[in-house]
């Protein structure tokens, strides 16, 4: 049986090698040392805040339960 994919590959947490800003909201600073979500998108890495990443990780989930209630439901 084929392993399961994952529409979550292109995700993962890292740490900042240097100060940079948020690629969603401009006027939050990353530092230097700290953690953010990368995102690689064709091969270009976004990267974004943890206040930021912990926004869209929770829009997501809410559309991955909406689309598994799609699924499961008659």
């Amino acid at each position: 049986m084929p392993r399961p994919k994952s529409v979550l590959k292109r995700l993962q947490v890292d740490t900042a090698q240097r100060s940079h800003y948020c690629q969603h909201v401009r006027s939050h600073r990353i530092l230097q040392g700290q953690k953010r979500l990368k995102l690689i998108v064709n091969r270009n890495e976004e990267h974004f805040c943890i206040d930021c990443a912990l926004q869209i990780i929770e829009a997501d989930i809410k559309k991955l339960q909406d689309l598994k209630e799609q699924l499961t439901s008659k």
